[in-house]
């Protein structure tokens, strides 16, 4: 079962979400601080039923946060109607959970919609936390440039599973639930990541919203549930059903199996509108044979892309585009087994250079290339293999091949103490300072000023830790052919550095080599200068 992704333009953010399957649509909303990742197996139950969509809310997994300072559940009910208007997804049945159960009641109580509600687990306690409680159980997440923070928000991670609030270390506030197992802490840890300072947005907001009122108020037919281990499952008592006709309630068994059974037969009965006429995506992938290419597109559209290659990372990648962007359509791809695209089930030069072809005609069928490092020697096979499809061709380094690459990019297994995060932030870091970035010798010291901005090696750390198994793909791809980089005959421009072991096979590529200012935004110039005036020597040509 393919589950796609997009994103679509709601108010100026960008929403993402996953789809999957035919039939009659369903929404699922997931809690805090995960993101639509949460109901992949759920999607898989569902969709051989229904046209499942599951959204992320703003700000978590790759959704756009609100823009306010502190938001409350009326404003993600808001949100949410407006991305359920512009999905059409309006008269679809949705299902939520936890955080997201008070963001679909308030938006249900408000606006009348949808015909159906289904909320698994819904916190009402009879009086809300204090400021001060909230406060410190949603203690910042706060990135900085050491890497510090990876410790506290692993620890964290352990904590909430433990006590309840997580910061209350005692006994008494022991919870009597057993560890999850390393792939769901793992999978939380990449949502909880994404979040990143985002973390307590709706988190927060769902602790200072007191369901009472929509509880009353709402006249959409409404289930609230829960299973026997959910920690939610006591306030059941509390579901005003005499109250208000809406309202009714179940008590669920905690085996798995029943509740995916139970939720199919709740969503069949619920549903009765039509597949809903979805809008374009804007922006975000591109669909390849094993999936989709996670893309980023900034910059003014008309002229020929710039697309900016790098492996195994978009770490220098996103700082190109940052200082190209102003005057050039940019687009960075995560290379396939990266971030959030998928991996290549042939991981090869040539099923890499199968992907840029793509990937090129979605872009218009004709690309001007930039490429840091490795990825240079797969732009170089690209341009010799597709002389029609690449304009021109900018290198900003050339590593010669190590005598183990394989040590370029090692295996990143799960660590129930964090170590794997570490090694990959670590990893990613020294990569800016020496090639290789695990060499200390004074020979692999990098001369150009490198990137060790906290929120951009954090980008690149959430990349390798959402595909431990393949990040380092497009690396092994690029070096498997750098001891005979192809000839290509488009115009270049390839950068070098006296004494920088990235920059050391750039003399032999066959082209004239231009001294790499110190930082990207000089050396961005320089390329702008040299796309401009190769394409009016084409012009001229012509």
């Amino acid at each position: 079962m393919r589950i796609a992704r997009r994103y679509v333009d709601v108010r100026g953010r960008r929403v993402h979400l996953r789809e999957a399957g035919q039939g009659k649509p369903v929404v699922l909303l997931h809690d805090s601080p995960r993101s639509s990742r949460l109901h992949l197996g759920t999607m898989r139950l569902l969709a051989p039923h229904f046209r499942v969509f599951a959204l992320d809310t703003p700000g978590y997994g790759n959704s756009d946060p609100l823009g306010v300072e502190t938001p409350t559940i009326d404003d993600f009910a808001a949100a949410l109607g407006d991305a359920l208007k512009v999905l059409g997804l309006a008269d679809a049945p949705i299902y939520a959970t936890h955080t997201s159960a008070k963001i679909a009641l308030e938006y249900a109580a408000s606006s009348g919609r949808p015909p159906a509600l289904i909320l698994d687990g819904l916190s009402f306690p009879e009086t809300l936390a204090p400021a001060a409680f909230v406060d410190a159980y949603m203690r910042p997440f706060t990135i900085d440039a050491h890497g510090a923070y990876i410790a506290a928000e692993w620890t964290r991670t352990r904590d909430m599973l433990r006590w309840f609030p997580w910061f209350a270390t005692t006994a008494a506030s022991r919870m009597a639930m057993e560890t999850p197992s390393p792939e769901w802490i793992e999978q939380y840890t990449i949502d909880l990541f994404s979040a990143g300072p985002n973390y307590f947005g709706a988190y927060a907001a769902a602790m200072r919203y007191d369901c009472g009122p929509a509880l009353r108020a709402i006249t959409v037919p409404t289930l609230v549930a829960a299973r026997r281990d959910d920690v939610l499952y006591g306030y059941l008592d509390r579901i005003p059903v005499a109250e208000n006709p809406a309202l009714s309630i179940e008590r669920l068994e905690s085996d798995r199996t029943a509740w995916g059974e139970w939720l199919l037969a709740r969503l069949t009965d619920a549903s009765a509108s039509d597949v809903p006429v979805t809008a374009p995506s804007s922006t975000g992938y591109v669909a390849y044979e094993e999936g989709q290419i996670h893309v980023r597109h900034r910059g003014p559209e008309g002229g020929r892309p710039v697309l900016i290659l790098e492996a195994s990372s978009t770490l220098s990648a996103m700082q190109w585009q940052d200082a190209l962007c102003a005057t050039h359509d940019t687009v960075v791809p995560d290379l396939p087994g990266f971030g959030e695209s998928e991996a290549l089930d042939d991981p090869s030069a040539a099923g890499y250079l199968a992907t840029l072809t793509t990937l090129a005609a979605q872009l218009g069928g004709k690309v001007d290339v930039l490429a840091v490092g490795p990825a240079s020697y797969l732009a170089l096979a690209f341009a010799e293999a597709r002389p029609d499809m690449v304009g021109q061709l900018i290198l900003d380094g050339a590593p010669e091949r190590p005598a183990d690459p394989a040590a370029l990019c090692p295996p990143l297994a799960f660590d129930m103490a964090g170590g794997h995060l570490h090694r990959a932030w670590h990893m990613l870091r020294d990569g800016q300072v020496q090639w290789p970035w695990h060499s200390g010798t004074i020979a692999a010291q990098r001369k150009t000023e490198p990137t060790l901005d906290g929120e951009a090696l954090h980008r690149a750390l959430l990349g390798v830790i959402k595909q431990p198994a393949h990040y380092g793909d497009a690396m092994n791809a690029a070096l498997s052919i750098a001891d005979t980089p192809p000839v290509t005959r488009c115009p270049m421009l390839v950068f070098t550095r006296e004494h920088d072991p990235f920059y050391a096979a750039a003399p032999r590529l066959g082209h004239a080599t231009t001294d790499r200012p110190d930082t990207i935004t000089e050396a961005a110039v320089v390329v702008a200068q040299f796309l401009t005036s190769a394409i009016a020597e084409t012009e001229s040509a012509a």
